[in-house]
């Protein structure tokens, strides 16, 4: 886990998103950023995202601090149990948790914007 408690979430923990809905007492947004050098793929229900070697790939996440310690374990276990690895990215010199997955399957399709939010609303999930 992030030793600040701050984490770079850009799936269903984004703001209006269900597990948000669930957690959103204990998160302080700091703010959306733009992350190069990943991409995003979609389990349907819920998105993952790879490092991948292009700037050019980018995903959309909203930076949150978490204020309880029960919340930040509830949510790196629910992440971990869904076989994502945690990770951590530097943003302006601050180090982000990030949950991502190792590889991509090929059965997966690409979210080709980055961004879960607005994939979802077109895409009906």
């Amino acid at each position: 886990m992030n030793s600040d408690s701050q984490y770079a979430f850009y799936g269903t923990l984004r703001r209006g998103e269900e597990n948000y809905a669930l957690y959103r007492q204990d998160l302080i947004y700091l703010r959306t950023v733009i992350l190069p050098g990943y991409k995003m793929y979609s389990l349907r229900e819920y998105p993952y995202i790879i490092k991948s070697e292009k700037l050019v790939d980018t995903i959309v996440a909203d930076l949150f601090k978490i204020t309880s310690a029960e919340t930040e374990q509830m949510i790196h276990e629910m992440e971990l149990e869904a076989g994502y690895v945690f990770s951590e990215v530097e943003i302006a010199d601050i180090k982000f948790g990030i949950y991502l997955f190792k590889a991509k399957n090929e059965n997966h399709p690409e979210v080709g914007s980055g961004d879960w939010s607005s994939f979802r609303k077109l895409t009906g999930f």
